[in-house]
């Protein structure tokens, strides 16, 4: 993006704060035993905040040229509406690996998203520990934003950002605002106003979805079956020496 489209998207953000309400974000992500899973993510805003992306129809296609170009997601569905002033856009993507997405932040195909979109994926770190699963992310939302410091405060009243991570296994430990499912759902709500001023942090410890009872069952088996060969070798071994 140029000088000239960077200065425009700044003011066509600056215009629609003094027209509109702000934006609302909520991302939900679904994660399976075997590192596959799901992710949705909503994403409400004013429709003039576009205006410099080629509207409704060139949000849809930047987003679309993304998730095309990006192997880490398997399938998607992007729809996106104009109503009443707002543009809400609805993308629903599956992958194949949890881990691999922490990458995408920093991939090539990143840059077919406008410095907004960046902004709102965040910055993601996921890291092995023995038996456990570190992840931690951190988004700036006054960088979604430009000029974030005049939006009046009434145009972020009601306004929130939603991160909503299903987990196979309950967390450990976590800085989530809620939990569900037997701390197997990690739920953050942070108000708009608060996201704006601060950067937001999403952070838990999980223990590895290792399937003990799989595990224990095939344990028993070649336990038994190296039972089997002893018993089988040593009457073998019996018969040879009468």
């Amino acid at each position: 993006m140029n000088l000239w489209h960077k200065h425009a998207a700044t003011l066509a953000l600056l215009a629609c704060f003094l027209v509109s309400s702000c934006l609302d974000v909520r991302e939900e992500i679904w994660i399976h035993a075997d590192a596959s899973g799901a992710a949705r993510i909503t994403v409400s805003a004013p429709a003039v905040a576009a205006s410099i992306h080629g509207g409704e129809d060139g949000v849809k296609k930047l987003i679309a040229d993304f998730m095309a170009e990006t192997p880490e997601f398997t399938s998607h569905v992007i729809k996106t509406r104009t109503e009443q002033g707002r543009l809400h856009i609805d993308v629903s993507a599956t992958f194949s690996n949890a881990m691999d997405l922490a990458g995408v932040a920093s991939g090539p195909t990143i840059e077919k998203l406008p410095a907004t979109g960046v902004e709102l994926m965040g910055k993601a770190e996921v890291n092995l520990r023995g038996l456990d699963i570190d992840f931690k992310r951190i988004a700036e939302f006054s960088k979604v934003l430009p000029g974030a410091g005049f939006i009046p405060k009434s145009q972020l009243d009601g306004r929130s950002v939603t991160t909503i991570i299903h987990l196979p296994n309950a967390a450990t430990s976590h800085n989530a605002t809620n939990t569900k499912n037997k701390g197997r759902t990690l739920v953050w709500k942070t108000a708009l106003a608060i996201a704006l001023s601060k950067p937001t942090v999403n952070a838990f410890t999980m223990p590895l979805p290792i399937p003990w009872l799989l595990i224990g069952f095939v344990t028993l088996l070649l336990a038994i079956l190296i039972a089997v060969l002893c018993r089988y070798l040593i009457r073998r071994r019996r018969a040879r020496i009468v």
